[in-house]
């Protein structure tokens, strides 16, 4: 009995530490997941899968800027391991186009050989097929280098078969590396004389963007810019003086879509003169002319607009009105705007939150939310801008951020200029006396990807164009 016992005891032990391991490459895999959930993928996406011919292949993107890549190439995974791991790489996703790197570990293991190479790329293109049965795949060669010298043989074969096998399969391709890589260059290798430096992926560039399918990427430069009202107590900021380095400064960062808060209708108009944009948005006073814009300009040989609206932060949003604590009249202003070159379509919209009555600035947020979820779907990109009055810390952005990401937060590159947005024209010390912080936003939804977020400090003869810094975003959806 004891060693019975002591037999299911060994059995419960081992059983229970073989399940605490993990296949190979989970962790890659998790973290996948948690980039997923805060990236979360569009849908249109070239997948790239594979080895770490990939893995190294980080700044993918950059080589193909008119398409958008989500490259989940791990370790150095074999088709074994992309099979499974299918699942988690490749069907979790709705990609446009798959493109796959791998055998050449297969290969290397020196146990396989060119027909088994076959055998496993046929299975799991055959699990793609099932699954997705019109997604373009497209199959790079695998590729020589130094330190595998003893496996070309075996290459040329795999590649071929391959490549026989794919010829009678309905849309696919065959990308050959290998040919375009011989002979063999060490210095295009790293020291491993295995991965490759940059320019050995600018031959990969060259051999797969003929293979890359056409996704129709768009990209755009949108901000919002506080311009500070016309006041003549502003003396030399006052905007007769400012103007001109207002309209130079967006001329020459080329916003194609950006709102303005405090805006006079003098000032609409001197930014219509610049002859680049239409605009839409009314005086908050009067819903006409009267009072400040919280008006939305873009460019007019670019997009064409569809539908706009304005509403007040109010409880009675359709008349002109001041809302619960609020000290001013405060306006949301919203476009339904399409590229003409693509004919994509999106929704922005603009603010400007009070500054003074904290359940005002709560409730807006919530309206704005409730407006854009009855204007859009989920498919269709959102982008707000805005002075929201409110830093990060406050109730109003934590409302606004359940639902829409903070542009600065989820930027592909890292944020360019000061936190703070703010500095009441004190251009010598303003970083010591203004402790408004950041409270200029731009918010996205889950439709758009954010390649770059700055605020600018531009300024000319030591003044700033506004007492407020212009936040700029290039946005890709």
């Amino acid at each position: 009995m004891r060693k019975f016992l002591a037999a299911i005891i060994c059995i419960c032990t081992f059983g229970n530490s073989y399940a605490q391991q993990h296949y190979p490459y989970y962790d890659d895999i998790q973290a996948f997941k948690q980039q997923d959930a805060i990236d979360v993928p569009m849908g249109n996406e070239i997948l790239f899968i594979g080895s770490s011919s990939f893995t190294y292949w980080q700044d993918v993107n950059n080589y193909f800027p008119g398409h958008k890549i989500i490259n989940r190439g791990f370790g150095g995974s074999n088709l074994m391991d992309v099979i499974h791991y299918a699942d988690d790489i490749i069907f979790a996703y709705h990609p446009k186009q798959i493109v796959i790197y791998c055998g050449e570990n297969d290969l290397a293991s020196d146990t396989v050989k060119a027909p088994m190479v076959l055998k496993r790329f046929q299975t799991l293109f055959s699990m793609i097929r099932a699954k997705m049965p019109n997604v373009p795949v497209t199959y790079i060669s695998i590729k020589p280098s130094p330190s595998r010298v003893r496996l070309l043989p075996e290459m040329v074969k795999s590649n071929k078969a391959i490549q026989q096998y794919l010829s009678k399969q309905p849309n696919t391709s065959f990308v050959d590396v290998y040919s375009k890589m011989m002979p063999l260059k060490p210095d295009i290798f790293k020291e491993d004389q295995l991965h490759m430096k940059p320019v050995g992926y600018r031959i990969w560039q060259q051999a797969i963007a003929p293979h890359l399918v056409n996704q129709q990427i768009s990209t755009m430069k949108v901000a919002t810019f506080n311009l500070r009202l016309n006041i003549a107590y502003d003396s030399a900021n006052a905007w007769p003086h400012r103007k001109d380095m207002v309209r130079d400064l967006i001329r020459y960062h080329k916003f194609d879509v950006f709102g303005v808060q405090e805006a006079l209708i003098d000032q609409m108009r001197d930014l219509d003169a610049m002859g680049t944009y239409h605009h839409v948005g009314v005086g908050r006073n009067d819903g006409k002319e009267g009072g400040e814009f919280a008006a939305i300009f873009y460019n007019k040989d670019k997009y064409e607009l569809l539908q706009s609206g304005n509403f007040w932060l109010s409880p009675t949003p359709e008349v002109p009105s001041k809302g619960w604590d609020a000290a001013y009249i405060r306006i949301c202003t919203w476009a339904h705007l399409t590229e003409k070159a693509t004919g994509k379509t999106f929704y922005f919209f603009n603010t400007h939150f009070d500054n003074e009555g904290v359940q005002a600035r709560e409730n807006a947020a919530g309206m704005i939310l409730k407006k854009m979820h009855e204007l859009s779907d989920s498919s269709t990109p959102v982008i707000v801008t805005g002075d929201f009055n409110s830093n990060p810390a406050t109730s109003a952005y934590g409302t606004i951020v359940k639902q829409l990401r903070d542009a600065k937060l989820v930027s592909k590159t890292p944020p360019y200029g000061p936190d703070s947005t703010f500095q009441d024209f004190k251009y010598h010390n303003w970083t010591q006396v203004v402790t408004e912080g950041r409270i200029d936003f731009v918010f996205v939804n889950n439709r758009i990807e954010v390649l770059d977020y700055a605020v600018l400090t531009d300024s000319k003869d030591l003044r700033f164009p506004s007492d407020h810094f212009p936040v700029v975003c290039t946005i890709r959806y």
